[in-house]
């Protein structure tokens, strides 16, 4: 789905590295194989009920570097992942996780695209946290999708690139998620039994073109599918090949940019092949119908929107769980518009439609969602608050429309805390004594950066205050040094929920408390302020 300095102890991770050379499993569940069972893929997929996304954690890339290191988790404003998170999700009455990690900003070599051990084994632990707790976990390559004419030409840019008709770029696509696969295949296997599904690619597409999202033409459609389940053999053959549970592991397949609603991408694209019989599942995505989950233009769910949704979930029930193909909706919400009731009334009827179809369906959760009372929603809607847990407290932003997608799909003694905004704190904000760093008004994006000098911090101190105002709410901010080597606080990307506990949200101004190694390192590197959303003025109060 769409876009956002931690440290293991020494001791572990030199554990990690010295007992597992090849990435392997030194627990228990590595010496003593877990069993995959032999039920078919629909009656697999029905047993994941309803699951939950690990949504802008490991899957955060800012293409900068090959190996961002573990501080990458938190490079979207997630807090790190802990336990509780995972438990507090199981509590909840999820079934399911799906954990969605992008590798090619964590390689150590990037002629064999060799994954960081350290990446692996904290990828590896927060799967483990999860099958503790009795979840089923989807584990994927998701952000590896690169632009064709960048892929292999700059720091971070290494993946796979959809270009049918370039075949050097398809050679080295393939290239990359065969070594990828094979080592995190490596790393899984024979300790983990039906309770871990991959997921070979998260929404494969000709990224920065005209047909990145929609081809409704059937033969550019099934040009493009073609390569899609061209690399999706070679991943299915990389699994396969490391052998024992990952022979017959399940594994989840999408189509041409994972569409759930698309006909002509979906009809174009044909199931890649396996030695194992009846593994391979459908990954489908669908935010819909789209101008109410997604859009701007819809708050209220109508007669409308239910027809989309039976018209969506009727196609698939004909044409792969009527046939026997099993199917997993990987990614689905509806983005807050301040419009709860809506939102349940689209829950019961979304997720009642995929029960019937026989399929499970997986929130994604972005934790951007308004919740604070912030006034994002009411101005400048960017259809991306996809919030539901507050990592931080374990608690949920919305119980009652949580609730009515458990009492949907028939999940019972379930426990939904209610998130519960903190008291607004009194900034010491003195406009007499603020540096004007820019009155310029400008939309923002990855490319569009304000880059004010280290000059201007000169007298930053631990205390000190960066005042970002917003033209329109629903924005994202990060903060990053002029070599673009350090993200600075553990959430550096502020939405008003996300981010430490230095920021402050108040309307459509954004507050960030300065601290000491923030002072030091603003006044030798400088600064640089992007993200998305249009900003008004930045000032500095030394």
């Amino acid at each position: 789905m769409i876009t956002n300095l931690i440290k293991f102890k020494k001791v572990f991770l030199l554990f990690v590295v010295l007992l597992l050379p090849v990435y392997g499993s030194c627990d228990s569940r590595e010496k003593s194989a877990v069993s995959i069972s032999q039920v078919s893929s629909i009656e697999f997929a029905k047993k994941l009920v309803v699951g939950w996304n690990l949504g802008n954690t490991l899957d955060a890339s800012n293409t900068t570097s090959n190996n961002s290191g573990l501080a990458e988790e938190t490079s979207w404003g997630m807090p790190r992942t802990t336990k509780a998170m995972i438990k507090a999700v199981a509590e909840a009455g999820f079934k399911t996780i799906r954990i969605p990690v992008s590798w090619h900003n964590h390689l150590t070599n990037t002629t064999n695209y060799t994954i960081d051990s350290e990446w692996m084994a904290r990828v590896k632990q927060i799967v483990d946290w999860a099958i503790e707790e009795d979840l089923y976990v989807i584990l994927n390559v998701h952000h590896d999708n690169q632009e064709a004419g960048k892929l292999g030409k700059g720091a971070g840019l290494f993946g796979f690139a959809v270009s049918p008709d370039n075949e050097s770029i398809k050679i080295a696509s393939k290239k990359y998620l065969e070594s990828v696969w094979r080592q995190i295949a490596t790393t899984f296997n024979n300790g983990y039994g039906d309770k871990l599904i991959f997921e070979v690619l998260n929404e494969p597409r000709a990224i920065s073109t005209n047909l990145e999202w929609n081809i409704d033409d059937a033969p550019t459609a099934k040009k493009y599918s073609a390569v899609i389940t061209e690399y999706e053999n070679v991943c299915i053959a990389a699994i396969r090949a490391t052998g024992g549970n990952n022979s017959k592991r399940f594994i989840m397949v999408p189509a041409y940019a994972a569409t759930g609603t698309h006909p002509v991408m979906l009809s174009s694209y044909k199931f890649p092949t396996d030695t194992a019989s009846d593994k391979l599942i459908l990954s489908t995505h669908a935010y819909s119908p789209y101008n109410f989950a997604m859009a701007n233009s819809d708050s209220i769910f109508g007669i409308d929107d239910q027809s989309t949704l039976d018209f969506n979930f009727s196609y698939l029930k004909t044409n792969y769980t009527d046939k026997g193909i099993g199917v997993v909706m990987g990614e689905a919400s509806a983005s807050n518009k301040s419009n709860t009731a809506e939102r349940i009334k689209w829950s019961k009827y979304y997720f009642g439609k995929a029960k019937e179809a026989g399929i499970p369906i997986v929130i994604w959760d972005n934790m951007v969602s308004d919740a604070d009372g912030n006034e994002n929603v009411k101005g400048g809607f960017n259809g991306e608050h996809h919030g539901w847990l507050d990592r931080k407290s374990g608690k949920w932003y919305f119980p009652s429309i949580i609730k009515a997608m458990m009492d949907t799909v028939g999940v019972k003694g379930y426990k939904i805390p209610e998130y519960i905004p903190p008291t607004p704190v009194t900034i010491g904000w003195n406009e007499k004594k603020a540096i004007t760093i820019s009155n310029e008004k400008k939309t923002m994006n990855w490319k569009s950066e304000y880059i004010p000098a280290a000059s201007l911090f000169a007298d930053a101190k631990e205390g000190s205050i960066l005042k970002v105002s917003f033209d329109n709410g629903g924005a994202l901010l990060r903060l990053t040094s002029s070599d673009w080597k350090t993200n600075y606080n553990t959430g550096d990307f502020l939405n008003g929920n996300a981010g430490g506990e230095n920021i402050h949200v108040s309307g459509k101004e954004l507050y960030y408390i300065i601290t000491a190694s923030d002072a030091a390192a603003w006044k030798a590197k400088g600064l640089i302020i992007s993200g998305s959303g249009t900003v008004s003025s930045i000032k500095f109060m030394p």
